[in-house]
């Protein structure tokens, strides 16, 4: 069932909790004017609050499927605790969004955050781990570190650059858990599983391919630009994905090309890709994780600091696409 993407704390005890690990947030440089008429970074976070709460649910499934195939009970807390990590970054894209002069209002399907296995991984939980493993770690954050990391470069914000910093060295240590897992998982996967997992990380290869043939968005402040955007995320596919999966018995067709793009610069394409790092968006994890597309409407959202999240009231969209959502 559809719904405006929105968030809240509870706080009191409950929040305390939290609070180590989103105490950074209110330290970057919020005093810093941002532009409240650029609406394509708007989208930006408000999608990417949305792509990193879609990839909680997925690392919440992965630290289930992870108890269910008996994995090292240290992989099962990495799962976890990356969990939590996804949660601080849905507030700070939201309060990004906010300090950019407000979120967009967004409709999500909150029941479909994360692909239901197939039917080979549902009687199996070994193969269950992997597939969602493969899909949101050795592929969706995976590819999300590079683009963060350009963006980062071309932010044209000391607040947006650190928040960006701050967001990349927690989805090195997410998409590392791809690796560690496959690392113990290998010896117990025979070459039917290892060309099904194959077939996984191709398919959600593709589930960017819309990405790169739909809108643009200017660089900065978090959103790159399809001549910045395109031909970073084709050098990466190879160097950060292929390669380790073949090293690891793996092998993945080749994602199709990407189209070909004019110079000419459009609005965000509702559904582009995960976080910052996407040219206009965060519908990435949560698309290749299973969510559903979202629709998007311009929304004034609340100030920077007022928010339980500048998510309150506005929408977004995620990391999806490759965890599936």
């Amino acid at each position: 069932m559809s719904r405006m993407f929105s968030l809240a704390t509870l706080g009191g005890p409950v929040g305390r909790r939290l609070a180590r690990r989103r105490a950074w947030i209110d330290e970057l440089p919020w005093s810093e004017p941002l532009p409240e008429d650029a609406i394509g970074a708007r989208v930006v976070w408000t999608r990417t609050a949305f792509s990193e709460y879609a990839s909680a649910a997925a690392f919440a499934e992965i630290a289930a499927a992870l108890l269910a195939a008996g994995a090292p009970i240290d992989l099962v807390a990495a799962a976890g605790d990356f969990l939590v990590d996804e949660i601080v970054h849905t507030e700070v894209a939201a309060r990004l969004a906010a300090a950019l002069g407000g979120a967009v209002a967004l409709e999500v399907d909150l029941s479909r955050l994360v692909r239901p296995p197939t039917p080979a991984a549902a009687r199996d939980p070994l193969l269950g781990a992997s597939e969602l493993i493969v899909r949101t770690s050795c592929v969706g954050e995976t590819l999300t570190v590079p683009m963060l990391k350009l963006a980062r470069r071309i932010a044209g914000s000391a607040l947006i650059e650190a928040a960006l910093t701050a967001i990349a060295g927690d989805e090195s240590s997410h998409a590392q858990l791809g690796w560690w897992f496959l690392d113990w998982a290998e010896p117990r996967l025979d070459d039917a599983a290892r060309a099904h997992l194959g077939e996984v990380a191709g398919a959600a290869l593709a589930a960017f391919a819309p990405i790169l043939g739909g809108g643009c968005s200017d660089s900065g402040l978090g959103a790159l630009a399809c001549d910045r955007y395109d031909p970073g995320f084709a050098a990466a596919t190879p160097r950060a994905v292929l390669r380790p999966l073949a090293a690891r018995g793996i092998a993945v067709a080749a994602p199709p090309a990407a189209p070909a793009q004019t110079t000419e610069h459009r609005a965000p394409a509702p559904g582009s890709a995960r976080s910052a790092g996407r040219r206009a968006g965060s519908d990435g994890e949560a698309n290749a994780a299973g969510a559903a597309p979202a629709r998007t409407t311009e929304h004034r959202a609340p100030a920077p600091g007022s928010a339980r999240s500048a998510g309150r009231r506005a929408g977004s969209d995620r990391k999806a696409d490759a965890a599936g959502a």
